[in-house]
């Protein structure tokens, strides 16, 4: 998990790593304002789960664009969770390996779906079912 590169807020990032640490899941928290090569650095370096990042910033959320394609790029085809203020189901979407959180209590919900063998794509079609809605 981390806040996007150039955003210095990381209170959502914050909420979200606890909650999906008490559900039981290891977290790797990079911070705020983690540039993009390095998040996908880690990212190649572990081979998570999932990746997650926030913006609260509509200047900051273009990270997660950069930061899929670098990822596919190194054959990494995990999926990519866009999360905060800035960020809406839309633009998640809207790049390949992107996925979306709204709040904090979906993030283990949908980490669990990940674990049960859901790619981002079938995350995308079963998101409002996974979730319990919008």
């Amino acid at each position: 998990m981390h806040a996007a590169e150039g955003d210095p807020h990381d209170i959502g990032k914050n909420i979200a790593a606890v909650m999906t640490r008490a559900a039981g899941y290891t977290v790797i928290d990079l911070g705020r304002d983690v540039p993009v090569k390095e998040a996908v650095a880690k990212c190649i370096e572990i081979k998570p789960l999932f990746m997650s990042g926030t913006a609260l910033m509509t200047t900051t959320m273009s990270a997660f664009p950069a930061e899929a394609k670098l990822m596919q790029e190194a054959g990494l085809n995990i999926p990519l969770m866009g999360c905060g203020g800035a960020v809406n189901r839309e633009y998640a979407n809207s790049y390949d390996l992107g996925i979306y959180s709204r709040k904090a209590p979906q993030t283990p919900i949908i980490a669990q779906k990940i674990l049960d063998g859901y790619d981002w794509k079938r995350i995308r079609a079963e998101w409002d079912e996974i979730v319990g809605g919008n």
